[in-house]
């Protein structure tokens, strides 16, 4: 799933405490930085997530299982 990035999104992620990038999810492979799906993963981490810029996507993973 896609949405727009705002600087709400940002605010709400971190007031409710959100989670949905890679190092939150139960199918991180900590030791090399890879999904267990193999899934391309660079959109989901949060480094990429960081760096959003108002009009860019936010890219959430199909497959997000809480770890």
């Amino acid at each position: 799933m896609r949405m727009a990035y705002s600087p709400r999104f940002d605010e709400e992620r971190r007031t409710y405490d959100l989670r949905g990038c890679c190092e939150d999810c139960a199918q991180f492979v900590p030791e090399d930085g890879s999904c267990a799906h193999r899934f391309p993963n660079w959109e989901h981490r949060r480094a990429y997530w960081a760096g959003l810029r108002e009009g860019q996507h936010v890219v959430f993973c199909k497959d997000f299982e809480l770890a």
